[in-house]
């Protein structure tokens, strides 16, 4: 049987949420990340793999904000 589940997007609350994984991640690209969420339609799933490729929440803030 299969089972369709409608998950919405990411939004900043989301955001928020993943990025907590990442203690020293408190910087100006964090802001702009959460407006940037806000006006783009991104998957919690694209999210999370943009933030899971680098272990320095720097590199990967950087390659989510320009995805």
């Amino acid at each position: 049987m299969d089972m369709h589940i409608h998950m919405s997007y990411c939004t900043p609350c989301g955001f928020k949420l993943f990025a907590s994984n990442y203690p020293q991640i408190q910087y100006p690209l964090f802001e702009e990340i959460e407006l940037l969420i806000k006006n783009v339609n991104a998957t919690p799933a694209v999210v999370a793999e943009e933030l899971m490729k680098s272990d320095n929440a720097k590199t990967s803030l950087e390659g989510l904000r320009t995805s």
